[in-house]
C-alpha cells in the first residue's frame, strides 16, 4: 500500500495515508471513496468523500448519540438538497478525524449538517465528508490504483 507515501509525506504534502473502500456498506453497486472517520473522538463510522457537498452530512441518530460533544448550532435559512430530497436541519461544529495507517492522522473542527427528521423517520442516506465542512481544511490526494487516500492539514 501507499507507493507514494514517502514522496508525499516527506515532501510535506501529506502527513498521513489510509486505505479506502470502493463502496458504502450496503451499496456495493455504486463506486465511491469511503473513509472511516472518527466523530467527536468517540465514534468511528464510514463516510463517502463528496466534493459536491457543501458540508459534512451525518445521520441524525449519530449526532443524538454523541449529545454533549456538539458545540455551536445554527439553522440555515435554506434547505439542503441531499440525493434529490430537500432537508431542513442544523449546522454544527464538531471534531472529525482521519486516522492514518501510515504517518499521522488529522483532526479538523468541521461544519456538519444534521438533517431534521419527522418523528419515527430514519435516515435513509449515507454519511458524507463534504467540501466546505471538512475537505477545504485539509490537503488530500487519491491513488485509485491502491485505494489510498493521502491527507494533511493546510
Amino acid at each position: 500500500m501507499a507507493q507514494f507515501a514517502n514522496l508525499l509525506i516527506s515532501g510535506n504534502f501529506a502527513s498521513g495515508a489510509t486505505s479506502y473502500e470502493d463502496y458504502y456498506p450496503g451499496q456495493e453497486h455504486t463506486a465511491r471513496i469511503v473513509l472511516p472517520i472518527v466523530v467527536a473522538g468517540r465514534l468511528t463510522l464510514s463516510a463517502i468523500v463528496d466534493t459536491g457537498a457543501p458540508w459534512c452530512i451525518l445521520d441524525p441518530e449519530v449526532v443524538e448519540f454523541l449529545g454533549t460533544a456538539i458545540q455551536a448550532t445554527y439553522t440555515p435559512s435554506e434547505k439542503l438538497m441531499i440525493r434529490g430530497e430537500l432537508y431542513e436541519g442544523r449546522l454544527l461544529r464538531m471534531s472529525l478525524s482521519l486516522q492514518a495507517e501510515i504517518g499521522d492522522g488529522v483532526e479538523v473542527e468541521a461544519t456538519v449538517f444534521v438533517p431534521t427528521l419527522a418523528p419515527n423517520d430514519t435516515w435513509p442516506h449515507p454519511n458524507f465528508i463534504g467540501l466546505d465542512g471538512f475537505l477545504t481544511r485539509i490537503r488530500f490526494a487519491i491513488d485509485p490504483t491502491e485505494n489510498t487516500f493521502y491527507f494533511g492539514l493546510l
